[in-house]
């Protein structure tokens, strides 16, 4: 689906963008993205830095053991 960005030179916190959580937040990732590009926002280094998320496995998740097992000793 195609989003469309709509960029204020002067002050991009005043940007428009068509996706559904601009409408809820009035900021968005394609806005940051954009002004980024266009440097008119500094990404701070702290937060490239950060590692991303591991992606899910593409098997099934593996069965939970039973929670009320005795451990005879």
């Amino acid at each position: 689906m195609c989003r469309v960005v709509t960029l204020n030179n002067q002050d991009f916190c005043h940007s428009k963008c068509s996706c559904p959580s601009y409408d809820k937040t009035n900021i968005c990732k394609r806005i940051i993205g954009v002004a980024s590009y266009f440097k008119l926002f500094a990404i701070p280094l702290e937060i490239k830095n950060l590692p991303m998320k591991e992606k899910r496995k593409r098997a099934a998740p593996k069965k939970a053991i039973k929670a009320l097992v005795r451990i005879n000793k």
